[in-house]
């Protein structure tokens, strides 16, 4: 794959390393609790670039994500809604009736489908299309 990209023999010549492109990517700022410049609004995951800068490939990837998901966001979230002060929002306040409404209908759309299929069908299915198609080794066929 080297060789086909720079058209040098990694066995003859030392390969060169460099930045891609998913380096300068980039994410949000977060301080070290995961919240951004905007109070309340956390950034989990690789829209942040809190450990890793904006290197985004597996390991790194998934580490940022289980590390951030499972032992930084519920304390560090808790915290917040701990020690901020929030008022009541009543059932008749715009933004509650149009929730519970979106919720509504949406839950009635997926009741009227009346599917066949499991959650873990689509799910295998799902599965192997990534596999096939979205993996690292791919084909111009797929």
């Amino acid at each position: 794959m080297y060789h086909e990209i720079t058209s040098e023999n990694a066995y003859e010549v030392p390969m060169r390393i460099y930045p891609a492109v998913h380096y300068t990517m980039g994410g949000l700022w977060v301080d070290y609790n995961l919240m951004s410049t905007l109070p309340g609004l956390y950034v989990l995951g690789e829209a942040n670039f809190s450990d890793h800068g904006a290197n985004r490939l597996g390991a790194s990837a998934l580490m940022q994500g289980l590390a951030d998901g499972y032992f930084i966001i519920p304390y560090t979230i808790g915290d917040y809604l701990a020690t901020s002060k929030f008022g009541p929002v009543g059932k008749q306040e715009p933004a509650v009736i149009e929730a519970v409404r979106n919720v509504e209908e949406s839950t009635k759309r997926l009741f009227s489908i009346r599917g066949k299929r499991t959650v873990d069908e689509f799910h295998k299915e799902l599965g192997k299309l990534m596999w096939d198609l979205c993996g690292m080794g791919r084909n111009e066929a797929g």
